[in-house]
């Protein structure tokens, strides 16, 4: 058998949860916020996102560097 919860104990525990929601919606406002700020104050410099690509000589490119010419 199945106890049946009274409305207002059901009531009770709605109120609750919306509290829970209303604090748990507030903190994460805040934690979205502080992560923006820790964002910007981050320097462009040190953001890197590029993949260094290792220039293809030629033969007679090469020959020329290696000689000191270029």
């Amino acid at each position: 058998m199945s106890k049946k919860k009274s409305i207002a104990e059901l009531q009770n525990q709605l109120n609750k949860l919306k509290e829970e929601f209303t604090i748990t919606e507030k903190q994460n406002e805040d934690l979205k916020m502080r992560f923006c700020d820790e964002i910007k104050k981050t320097k462009p410099q040190h953001i890197k996102n590029t993949i260094f690509v290792e220039k293809k000589y030629t033969l007679w490119e090469r020959i020329k560097r290696t000689l000191g010419i270029n």
